[in-house]
């Protein structure tokens, strides 16, 4: 390739003139395509002298190795050749050897893509060349062995059991030679060392991230590693070596170094060597754990101690992640009698001098709030939790399990801190410093607040004179951040008991005011705390006769700033006062329409402009904006529902949300599909009808079934069966409708690669659904059906052990028999399946145990016993006693059936959320007391149930959604949702007149001579439980007059 020419084109789309960009644009990505680019790139890329030229042909180079190295097997054309891979391959070590740090990042990214998917199998000397590199004599070719040995290392990071066993290999020949290097460059100070030693260190934690592997646990192996990670972390890296700047201190390579080394030394205790969280689980690192325990994580403690002591002496600058690593170290000390002993005669000192000072707010907090409060909301409010939190947030965390963990030695030396500093502010009330001190004070109580009103709390009935003395007061004060805080604890202590009417006057009163205080942070702690407050019966009557104007705050709010808890407000308010709001539902329907579209038009764009450097999209920023407006869509969700009585406001609704529908279809936003079709479910159900609105998206739901939402049919599967539900209609005079249908079913059957056995069972039931209620409009379809039916029956693997998958598609081909049994035996005879269904039909009447599969095949052999003889095959018409004998058995198990129906959508209705089971854990119970003596180690059974939950979730939804179908949920269970005209008929009724009607008839009424004593008794009895149901039905007419 001309690797001058390439050149002129990367220079070419940094043009100025837009017009020269975009034809160098499309030269490009056409040059892409051909042999040799990979190599020519990347001889731009190490061309001197270093320009943007070089940067931008780098940043393009990881793109194209990111997405065409290994690629889906429907865009084969743009994979890069085998043959260009082996040179590409020997070439990039010594590019990033010699390339400069502007575009070394970019070559390591390269390299990472290639270890991924190339080590060990199409890259066997890789390892050999890291082991060269890093005993080379030349710094800079030992540079290049750390990275690539971190790169291998970080390839595992995430993997378990055999898939990670080549890192064995790994850790066996290269972590010696990495420890001997790390000690041999710790008493340097200069960034070529340290940046060398953090690579080593970073390795060693990705190796350790998911499992510690034997020759890792070895007590040799851990003394040396322990060791130098201690050494680094007491290394001295002078202060005036360092940035002003304290994020550039940060990433300086020596504190890189340190911040790794704790980490490694927080991952060793906090995964493998507590022996509080040890359990059956893990039994391989039982022993480590125990020894680990007792031998070295006292000693990290200590080490720890020593460090936070001369950073509490200000003679030691620590930076935001070593401060969080100390700290999560602390907290999981708590919790083991060796670390405990250690950590228990600090706790005074910790507390007042560790925890206290990172909660208070800093100067830079202060002007925050004043000056760029969205960001102080996001910082102390609306707080994003990832893998590095604040230092204040562990800080909180700390406190809390001590509190928790050792209540009995360490809570009233908490409270009495605490209420020192509120009190040392009653005499300094317009001092800003002593209000800083109140307001940390109170972050502090208000994290402890299901502690202090935890059952049997000694001091739950104190917190109410606590408020009036201490919180009331701050609502007027000049400090700002003092009534968001006050906010915040009304909020955490909502379920604390006011007994005066007046507080709970006042709490309404001025929490409603800060809706419209000057600062914004203000306005929003005010409004979650409604939420909670909202559920106090007198609160809940104030606000039913303000809920507008608080709506519109609201959303005013959530148009300022995306939070998804201030959507959570919304949706609340929308559900309880849905009566109020009605008069102002449409206009709130439209403003959160207006804001979603926002919302979604700033996630595209985002994700279109930096498209072209992937490492480059802030996806903290962009989640944000997606839960938001998930919210948004769950919001009208609830709206619509809460709307269901007024069917003309709920069609208004529809028609100002139709964009927000169309968007997420068209632009593919498959993370929001549950909500979405959740809302078009809503909007139908709630009208009981198909609008023009929905039947205009019809077209464009099909298409993005076929495309992008192939994998979510059990969620569009509410949607499509309301289509026909309540536009039946509707179908009957557009065969393109029936069509789309018809085309949804094939999709699911022809794409097993797709498609699991679960959506075959479902798909079944849309074909039931489509029968019933079209009946006289599919005739064309009806040979169709069965044929799937039979197909799948006779030639699908095991389908006879998947005993709800074989009840629905026996039902298919009964339900064919219900709409036309003339259609129906024609089919099956021309199969040559007429007795071989009947067989399995009547050999799974044991199988149909919901209600909906006995009123069906009641219903069916009916329609075939009030056929004439000659319409009927004659392949089961020496069955036909068969049929009735079935029939009978059938009608004796459905009164029982119908009963448990109806108490499974009792139980259904009234069900809370399905975790609600696991709300009982109250880790503020007073009676929860896990210590021994207050000094032992703590078994953390409370976290460890919840991992234990956590992982039997898993495990069931692995079991449901398991793609090799090798686990099949075998029960069926009844489907208390699930509409169905058979709903609407009174079985008993209709038996018997079918069976009146069957004496009528000659041929017939010698069939009934065949029941026996306890099958007729079983006739008599249906027919007088019809008379007394329209008996009943009767009277209940009567009292409606």
């Amino acid at each position: 390739m001309d690797v001058h020419g390439l050149h002129s084109c990367f220079a070419s789309t940094l043009d100025a003139n837009p017009n020269n960009r975009r034809e160098a644009e499309l030269q490009l990505n056409q040059a892409s395509k051909a042999p040799g680019f990979i190599s020519a790139c990347l001889d731009i890329v190490l061309a001197q002298p270093l320009g943007t030229v070089q940067v931008s042909a780098a940043v393009y180079l990881k793109n194209k190795i990111v997405r065409n190295w290994e690629i889906e097997e429907y865009d084969r054309l743009n994979l890069i050749p085998e043959e260009e891979k082996a040179v590409f391959r020997e070439r990039i070590i010594p590019s990033i050897i010699a390339s400069s740090p502007q575009t070394r990042t970019h070559l390591i990214s390269i390299l990472q893509r290639i270890i991924i998917y190339d080590f060990p199998e199409r890259w066997p000397n890789f390892l050999d060349i890291t082991i060269q590199l890093l005993q080379s004599n030349d710094v800079q070719h030992v540079y290049a062995g750390a990275i690539c040995l971190n790169e291998i290392a970080k390839s595992y990071k995430w993997r378990h059991s055999d898939t990670r066993r080549p890192l064995d290999r790994v850790i066996e020949v290269a972590f010696p030679l990495a420890i001997q290097i790390s000690n041999s460059l710790l008493q340097e100070q200069n960034s070529n060392a340290g940046e060398i030693v953090h690579l080593l260190i970073k390795a060693y934690r990705s190796a350790i991230n998911m499992e510690l592997s034997p020759r890792l646990q070895d007590q040799a192996n851990i003394v040396a590693w322990g060791t130098l990670f201690l050494q680094v972390v007491a290394k001295d890296v002078p202060l005036n070596t360092l940035p002003e700047d304290e994020e550039d201190r940060e990433a300086t390579p020596w504190w890189k170094a340190k911040k790794w080394a704790y980490r490694c030394l927080n991952r060793l205790f906090v995964k493998y060597g507590n022996s509080s969280s040890a359990n059956d689980s893990t039994p391989e690192y039982k022993d480590f754990s125990k020894a680990f325990g007792t031998n070295f994580a006292p000693e990290i403690l200590k080490a720890y101690l020593h460090q936070i002591q001369l950073w509490v002496g200000q003679n030691l600058w620590l930076s935001n992640p070593v401060l969080n690593c100390i700290l999560e170290y602390f907290e999981q000390a708590v919790t083991i009698k060796s670390t405990w002993d250690i950590l228990k005669p600090n706790v005074e000192s910790l507390v007042s001098h560790v925890v206290f000072p990172l909660i208070r707010l800093t100067d830079e907090d202060l002007d925050l709030f004043e000056n760029e409060p969205i960001e102080y909301i996001h910082k102390r409010i609306d707080i994003y939790f990832d893998d590095s939190p604040l230092p204040d947030v562990s800080a909180t965390n700390f406190l809390v399990t001590l509190a928790e963990k050792r209540r009995r030695f360490t809570f009233n030396t908490i409270l009495s801190f605490i209420n020192s500093v509120v009190v040392a502010h009653q005499n300094n009330l317009n001092d800003e410093k002593s209000a800083r001190q109140k307001e940390g004070a109170l972050r502090m109580i208000g994290s402890l607040s299901h502690i202090i009103l935890g059952k049997k709390s000694p001091v739950a009935n104190m917190m109410e004179q606590f408020f009036v003395a201490y919180i009331f007061p701050d609502f007027q004060s000049q400090f700002g951040f003092l009534r968001v805080r006050a906010c915040e604890l009304l909020n955490r202590f909502s379920d604390a008991e006011f007994k005066d009417p007046n507080n709970i006057s006042f709490i309404y009163t001025n929490v409603t005011s800060c809706l419209n205080d000057k600062y914004l942070p203000v306005q929003i702690e005010a409004a979650l705390a409604l939420q909670p407050l909202s559920r106090l019966d007198s609160i809940k009557n104030a606000l039913s006769n303000n809920i507008q104007p608080v709506m519109e705050k609201l959303m005013s709010l959530s148009k300022q700033i995306d939070m998804d808890s201030l959507i959570g407000v919304m949706e609340e308010f929308v559900d309880v006062f849905s009566q109020q709001l009605a008069p102002f539902a449409v206009q709130l329907a439209e403003e959160l329409r207006d804001q979603f579209l926002r919302l979604l038009g700033e996630m595209i764009e985002k994700s279109n402009t930096e498209a072209d450097n992937i490492d480059s999209v802030d996806f903290g920023d962009y989640d944000e904006k997606s839960i938001t407006a998930t919210g948004i869509l769950t919001t009208l969700s609830t709206l619509l529902l809460s709307l269901d009585h007024s069917p003309e406001i709920v069609a208004q609704i529809e028609h100002a949300i139709l964009p927000v529908i169309s968007a997420v279809l068209e632009h593919e936003q498959t993370e929001m599909y549950d909500d979405i079709f959740e809302l078009i479910d809503s909007s139908s159900y709630c009208l009981k009808k198909i609008t023009p609105n929905l039947w205009s998206i019809l077209g464009l739901l099909h298409k993005t079934f076929k495309t992008s939402a192939i994998d979510f049919f059990q969620e569009i599967l509410p949607v499509v069966e309301n289509y026909v539900y309540y536009g039946a209609d509707d179908f009957k005079t557009n065969p393109e409708y029936v069509r789309i249908f018809i085309d949804i079913v094939n999709t699911v059957f022809v794409s097993d690669d797709r498609m699991s056995v679960v959506d075959r069972t479902d798909v079944c039931r849309l074909i039931q659904t489509l029968l019933l209620n079209l009946r006289g409009s599919l005739d064309e379809y009806v040979q169709y059906f069965i044929n799937i039916s039979i197909g799948r029956l006779t030639s699908e693997k095991d389908v006879a052990d998947r005993k709800q998958y074989l009840v629905n598609l026996i039902n298919v081909t009964v339900n064919c028999i219900y709409y036309n049994p003339v259609l129906a035996f024609r089919t099956l005879e021309e199969l040559g399946k007429t007795a071989y269904f009947f067989n399995l039909w009547f050999t799974n009447i044991e199988n149909l145990s919901r209600v909906h599969d006995k009123k069906l095949s009641v219903i069916a052999i009916f329609s075939i016993l009030s056929l004439p003889d000659d319409h009927i095959p004659q392949s089961i018409q020496p069955g036909l006693s068969q049929l009735l004998h079935g029939l009978v058995s059938i009608l004796k198990t459905l009164p029982d059936a119908i009963q448990k129906r109806e108490q499974l959508t009792k139980e259904f209705e009234s069900d809370g959320n399905y975790y609600d089971s696991y709300d009982s854990l109250n880790t503020g119970d007073w009676d929860d007391e896990e210590e021994v003596d207050g000094e032992g180690d703590i078994n953390d059974a409370e976290n460890q149930e919840y991992v234990d939950f956590l992982a039997k979730e898993a495990s069931r939804l692995e079991k449901k959604y398991d793609e090799d179908e090798d686990e099949y949920d075998d029960d069926i269970d009844e489907e208390p949702m699930y509409d169905s005209p058979l709903d609407k008929v009174n079985i008993f009724v209709v038996a018997r007149d079918y069976f009146t009607g069957l004496q009528q008839v000659q041929a017939r009424h010698a069939l009934l001579g065949e029941l026996n004593g306890d099958e007729r008794s079983i006739v008599d009895s249906v027919i007088q439980q019809a008379f007394r149901e329209e008996q009943q039905l009767q009277q209940q007419a009567q009292q409606q007059e």
